[in-house]
């Protein structure tokens, strides 16, 4: 009879026993994978929207406001600048500036943002057409794949924008009709639920709405250095340098104490965004490891009355000629079975609850975290735990391997 067939009847002996120690093992490998996978993907999703963009130009306010809100689309805008503040940036011969990149906020569709932006914004994020073409026009827009894939939209299809962030029923509604011109790629980033008009266009909307005249340029879709012709207001200018000197290093420092413009470096906010959030993190990780301990003793006890139950059927083993070597593969065998079997059911528990969460609570949209989600982590959780499975058996294997069989079986 092969010794994991008899392993596994040994554990199923007691049913009630063996679940309640999976599910033990599963809850907390579970929690252990759900906060693994939430920070792993928060931090990616933060740092790949975060790492184009060196500084941010803004309004004065919260500068971690400022990041949430102009890269990661999940706060509101601290104010608008107006484009005279921060013109010089928009030179393309500024010795220290690689690239700029401004962007308007403040409206919205059925809760999904508005971006008014230039052309160079889909260069910047390598975003692709998959349907239609980029704008070439005020009132046309370029819709996000989730945004589009979401409410049928196609091109050549109509809709109005309303003013604000969160979409409301009886929030004010623009009275411009916005013409769906292209179709973004999904591109598995924050860009994949905005819509994105011009920013003349963005002015349009603002400026039609107090004095209900359309305003006139000399170019619907205006480039960077266009932008510097027009006394109008944006909501944040995006910065990438040419390098890292002295002279970037300083240039944030530098505006801050000179002009009204706020600049803010995101790379800083996110650590600080990471250190307000890791306590949280860190408590709910010691709960995970509190549980995986009581876990794998529960796996201990098991052995220990397993062998307790069995010790007249394992002296009767030792008489017919079984060794202890055999009687010690029998417990690391059911061991490893409860580790195991625990451990995977863990490893699904934590993908699917995380799945429903992400579902349930629109946690996709805000931060990038999905259930079907797998890193490489996950295989050093599942060996770790058989490792400590492995240890839970020692000594209920030292005791069955120094077990007295003449003094067992005199008692029968």
């Amino acid at each position: 009879m092969s010794k994991w067939y008899l392993a596994w009847k040994n554990l199923m002996h007691h049913p009630s026993r063996f679940i309640f120690n999976i599910l033990l093992i599963g809850m907390a490998v579970s929690l252990l994978v759900i906060i693994l996978l939430i920070n792993k993907q928060m931090s990616q999703h933060f740092e790949k929207n975060a790492s184009d963009v060196d500084l941010i130009l803004c309004a004065k306010g919260s500068p971690l406001q400022s990041v949430l809100c102009n890269i990661m689309h999940i706060d509101a805008p601290t104010g608008n600048i107006s484009i005279s503040e921060i013109k010089p940036f928009l030179n393309p011969n500024h010795p220290i500036i690689k690239r700029a990149l401004p962007i308007a906020i403040g409206d919205s569709y059925q809760g999904y943002r508005i971006v008014g932006v230039t052309k160079e914004y889909f260069d910047w994020y390598s975003l692709r057409i998959e349907r239609g073409q980029f704008f070439n026009n005020d009132f046309q827009l370029v819709l996000g794949s989730e945004v589009a894939s979401k409410y049928k939209l196609n091109i050549g299809d109509t809709l109005q924008s309303s003013h604000g962030l969160v979409g409301i029923d009886d929030e004010h509604h623009h009275d411009n009709d916005l013409i769906v011109h292209g179709i973004l790629k999904n591109s598995g980033g924050i860009q994949d639920r905005l819509i994105f008009i011009s920013i003349s266009s963005y002015w349009d909307l603002h400026e039609h709405e107090v004095d209900h005249e359309h305003i006139h340029h000399e170019q619907n879709v205006l480039s960077n250095q266009e932008l510097v012709n027009y006394d109008k207001t944006i909501t944040s200018l995006l910065v990438k340098f040419k390098g890292t000197n002295i002279q970037s290093l300083n240039f944030g420092r530098s505006i801050n104490e000179n002009t009204n413009v706020m600049a803010v470096n995101p790379a800083i906010e996110l650590n600080r965004l990471y250190e307000l959030t890791g306590s949280a993190s860190e408590l709910l990780n010691l709960i995970g490891i509190i549980l995986s301990i009581l876990a794998f003793i529960a796996i201990f006890i098991n052995l220990s009355q397993a062998l307790n139950e069995r010790k007249f059927e394992i002296a009767l083993i030792r008489i017919g000629g079984g060794s202890r070597t055999y009687i010690a593969q029998l417990l690391i065998f059911e061991g490893f079975i409860l580790s195991f079997t625990g451990i995977i059911l863990g490893l699904i528990l934590g993908h699917i609850i995380l799945f429903f969460s992400a579902t349930k609570y629109h946690l996709a949209d805000q931060y990038g975290i999905q259930g079907h989600y797998f890193c490489i982590d996950e295989i050093y959780v599942l060996f770790i735990g058989l490792v400590c499975g492995l240890i839970a058996t020692i000594l209920p294997v030292i005791r069955a391997s120094n077990q007295n069989i003449h003094h067992t079986i005199s008692k029968i």
